[in-house]
């Protein structure tokens, strides 16, 4: 829907460009960017829980979607204990909104990101870049995410390194 000072052309066009530049992985069109991930949606119903539900035996996770997004990564933090070193790193993903219903996926927290040769767990999800302040016209959707220890996500890297 269009508002006082933003045609629907307008918006047709912000999404035109943006499909160009990310291009999309479902229909094999490469963009310009072309930052691709895969990501894990948590099976709720595949996940046992104990008495306090908590997964007991580690979460079980849907096959993984590909998508393009903008991809936003902190330098790497090493830090070292009595246990041995260990990296963190916390990343940002930014999806346009229209790529994920056509995907039909919708980003929880707990979902886990393949990008980078590691696994990252989505953390926080902002959905408030409104194109002309509307709520009609939520653009894009913006996970922050850390460096999950893959022991403990138990997903093998879907791209065969």
């Amino acid at each position: 829907m269009a508002g006082r000072f933003i045609r629907s052309k307008d918006l047709e066009f912000f999404d035109t460009v943006n499909k160009e530049l990310l291009g999309n992985p479902q229909t094999d069109k490469s963009g310009i960017i072309n930052q691709e991930v895969v990501v894990y949606k948590v099976s709720v119903y595949e996940t046992e829980t104990n008495l306090y539900g908590e997964a007991s035996s580690g979460k079980r996770y849907q096959n993984g979607v590909k998508l393009t997004c903008l991809i936003t990564a902190d330098d790497f933090d090493f830090e070292t204990n009595e246990f041995g070193p260990s990296a963190n790193q916390n990343a940002s993903f930014a999806f346009l909104r229209q790529q994920l219903e056509d995907a039909s996926y919708v980003p929880d927290i707990g979902d886990v990101i393949e990008w980078n040769y590691a696994f990252f767990e989505i953390a926080t999800i902002n959905e408030n870049q409104l194109l002309a302040g509307m709520q009609e016209n939520n653009h894009s959707v913006v996970c922050s995410a850390f460096l999950a220890d893959p022991t403990k996500v138990g997903l093998k890297r879907s791209r065969g390194y």
